[in-house]
């Protein structure tokens, strides 16, 4: 699955006459371990005498169902062996999918008009920003906010409300190996939680209100000692977080992705994923 995800996105920049990126395989081998831990009856490879030529993630949380990967080796490509491996993870879903959706780049609009025609149209811009953030480039948590650590129970009436569903593997998940923060006001009530990985990266991160975004990311960002640069997927709604961020001197890198999906989807204006792969 490596190889073709490295080889599919390699010959892509070849054709766009851009750089090749140097291949980092560490975070997929985490979100593939984790999605095939979760989801095995809706993951899929085709293969041809026994080598993999094509592979799909799609992820069921409740009613929902997310294309997570989707990719295909450059000499297969054209013959509609990826059209057949999603419709294979979506059959494994199972029954009672109220909506499917995924991220797709902005720049691939053959893959955005075949998922606008299986009803995942184009809706939400979400950048990849980089760069270095200086731990007082955000603003504090205020005095009355209490930091504990995060459960899935704490959380499941908020997720709900969120993203339309619990998660609780995903939480036991991120907490593996990221510093958590659940945040709450002065009566005990959920104002939000956040996660950040010793890498940089930053995510999920999601508030009842967007004023609260850059204060948890600061609190996030402070509580995590990283050795280069942070890196966050900020939906062009989530502009509470995105403004601040820019100015504090992340730059967006690369093409945006596109959140497609029958339905709006998460409240981004006050929610951060973890990647373009695990909303």
């Amino acid at each position: 699955m490596l190889e073709v995800f490295f080889h599919a996105v390699e010959d892509l920049d070849t054709k766009r006459g851009q750089p090749l990126h140097p291949r980092n395989a560490t975070p997929l081998e985490m979100h593939f371990g984790h999605l095939l831990d979760t989801d095995p009856r809706s993951s899929y490879v085709a293969d041809d005498h026994d080598r993999i030529i094509a592979f799909g993630i799609v992820y069921r949380r409740g009613h929902e169902a997310f294309l997570s990967f989707l990719f295909v080796e450059p000499s297969w490509q054209g013959r509609r062996i990826g059209r057949a491996v999603l419709d294979a993870c979506i059959r494994g879903a199972g029954e009672g999918v109220e909506r499917v959706s995924t991220c797709a780049e902005a720049n691939q609009p053959v893959s955005t008009g075949l998922y606008a025609k299986l009803g995942m149209a184009p809706r939400t811009p979400i950048y990849l920003l980089r760069g270095g953030l200086p731990d007082d480039a955000l603003p504090e948590l205020p005095i009355d906010i209490e930091r504990r650590p995060v459960t899935p129970e704490a959380v499941a009436a908020f997720d709900r409300e969120l993203v339309g569903y619990v998660r609780p593997r995903d939480h036991a998940f991120w907490a593996h190996d990221r510093q958590g923060a659940l945040f709450l006001d002065g009566a005990g009530s959920v104002l939000g939680y956040g996660y950040a990985h010793r890498s940089g990266r930053i995510g999920p991160v999601a508030a009842v209100t967007p004023a609260y975004l850059p204060g948890f990311i600061g609190y996030l960002v402070r509580i995590t000692q990283v050795l280069e640069g942070r890196q966050l997927v900020i939906p062009g709604p989530a502009i509470a977080a995105l403004q601040p961020l820019l100015d504090a001197g992340l730059r967006i890198d690369g093409t945006p992705a596109v959140y497609c999906s029958a339905g709006p989807g998460p409240a981004f204006e006050r929610y951060v994923p973890m990647s373009f792969a695990l909303l």
